[in-house]
């Protein structure tokens, strides 16, 4: 009677020491020990962990345990998968896409000319002087000063984005200097390799105001008038050689005017 009192003593003593609420893992020796799994902020879950998931050393038949998989956080990849994610959800287009990165850039040169107040100085130095620029893009070169209302039109036009959101990025030369200069003047005078962008009688005597363009380089050039709304399209591309001069000379209409692509 004494034997049994003192195994149910036991008993209930062993009893209270495991706690309801902690699981319990049996190992192979039989020794019960709580069952705990560690999960880091950079872990991700594995609904399907595959062979990579390999059961600890001490695991027995019957056995439950966590596969947690340890990352490290890419910040690029995920700023450009979230991106991705972005574009696809508003329905972006790569002219959107293009149509953003030039809009900041505008805006961070901008911010930067506002820092740097002896760049303004020296575009008003390049404008006293007429001289052609080497450092500032294609340039808008007036060579016609006997119609000023069409004059500004065409700055009004070229500065308007076009229906995808584009504009030419023009340096604008307004310097009695080349009134009526003609194309060999102006290849003079050109830096190496520059696109010229004339507005000449021609250009501002038609309502279309079809500018002449010129693509200098090394001392040769290449001519093409291009309708004021199509400018951009033409800039844009071959400032950045996105594009060849054939691909917009080939594509001009019978009257040698290069509208846009049909």
């Amino acid at each position: 009677m004494r034997r049994v009192l003192l195994l149910t003593a036991l008993l209930v003593a062993v009893t209270a020491c495991s706690s309801p609420t902690d699981p319990v893992r049996t190992s192979p020796a039989g020794q019960s020990e709580p069952e705990t799994a560690t999960v880091s902020s950079d872990s991700s879950w594995v609904d399907d962990p595959g062979p990579a998931c390999e059961p600890p050393e001490d695991a027995a038949d019957g056995d439950v345990w966590l596969c947690v998989e340890e990352t490290t956080p890419d910040p690029q990849a995920d700023q450009e998968r979230l991106a991705a994610l972005a574009q696809e959800a508003r329905g972006w287009s790569d002219e959107d896409a293009q149509r953003a990165d030039n809009e900041r850039l505008r805006q961070v040169m901008a911010e930067y000319e506002a820092e740097h107040p002896e760049f303004a100085a020296e575009d008003d130095a390049l404008a006293a002087s007429g001289d052609l620029p080497a450092d500032r893009g294609s340039l808008l070169i007036r060579t016609d000063f006997t119609h000023q209302p069409q004059w500004e039109a065409l700055l009004n036009a070229v500065q308007t984005p076009s229906p995808d959101g584009f504009v030419p990025y023009l340096s604008t030369v307004e310097h009695r200097r080349w009134a009526g200069a003609s194309v060999a003047d102006l290849v003079v005078a050109a830096p190496p390799y520059v696109l010229l962008v004339l507005a000449d009688a021609t250009t501002l005597s038609s309502p279309e105001m079809p500018l002449l363009v010129l693509e200098v380089r090394d001392g040769a050039v290449r001519e093409l008038r291009v309708a004021s709304q199509a400018l951009a399209s033409v800039e844009n591309n071959l400032s950045i050689a996105n594009m060849d001069w054939q691909d917009f000379a080939g594509s001009a209409d019978p009257d040698g005017v290069f509208r846009g692509f049909d």
